[in-house]
């Protein structure tokens, strides 16, 4: 009898789901939250372990790490297959962009696929899956949201492995470049240099230099700082 339990929750559930949509959103809220906590429940059978075994890379890296931020697991916040999990220790691979879990039993790791991810946040950090839009100008893939509002920041964080020949000895080395993106509208735009920042926030262009030359803000020396301060104050100004 026991066993049986897991299959009366699942029957429960798309009961509450359903009446849900006819009460009011805080109680749909609860609802979900119960779904949320259900599918955590599950342990070993969690939906969030349907991944293939993560790849280690075949090589020793002398310099640097393939992940975001530390080379150790940290608790994220995923929302994956339509559900929220919580405290998942977590890495992400920039060089290959893939979001990496530990499986159930902390024996291997999982690489999760990436067409069910919504989002993740990692402390201080939400990245957000972008698909390739009509223009071409951004690719499939986790983009760090700086900014949303009217207009909104994203920046793609990027890894690549590089082999060095020193003394005979060839040592592999990882570099890391950062790209931004800002969306307006639904297109998105690249931020190349201080010239296309200013164009894509056209009509307001002329306001937001003199803020950042106010601000002493260079974007030479800090893209990222002057791209965010640029389209904050230019939400300010249209709203």
């Amino acid at each position: 009898m026991p066993r049986r339990l897991p299959y009366i929750l699942l029957i429960s559930i798309p009961s509450l789901t359903l009446q849900a949509q006819s009460v009011d959103s805080s109680s749909g809220q609860n609802v979900s939250k119960i779904v949320d906590v259900y599918y955590q429940s599950l342990g070993e059978q969690s939906p969030l372990y349907n991944g293939s075994q993560y790849i280690e890379y075949p090589f020793i890296i002398q310099d640097g790490h393939p992940f975001f931020g530390s080379n150790g697991f940290v608790n994220t916040t995923i929302y994956f297959d339509g559900l929220k999990f919580y405290d998942v220790p977590t890495l992400y691979d920039i060089v290959r962009d893939q979001v990496v879990i530990l499986d159930y039993h902390k024996t291997y790791k999982i690489n999760l696929p990436a067409d069910k991810i919504e989002r993740f946040e990692l402390p201080g950090h939400t990245f957000i899956r972008l698909v390739q839009d009509s223009s071409n100008e951004i690719k499939t893939g986790f983009y760090e949201q700086l900014y949303t509002g009217t207009i909104a920041l994203f920046a793609k964080r990027e890894k690549k492995i590089l082999q060095q020949y020193s003394n005979l000895e060839i040592n592999n080395v990882v570099y890391s470049k950062n790209f931004y993106y800002i969306r307006k509208g639904n297109v998105f735009y690249p931020v190349n240099n201080k010239k296309s920042l200013l164009n894509i926030l056209r009509p307001k262009q002329t306001a937001v230099q003199q803020y950042l030359k106010k601000n002493k803000v260079k974007f030479k020396k800090d893209r990222e700082k002057a791209s965010l301060m640029a389209v904050a104050y230019y939400d300010q100004l249209t709203k």
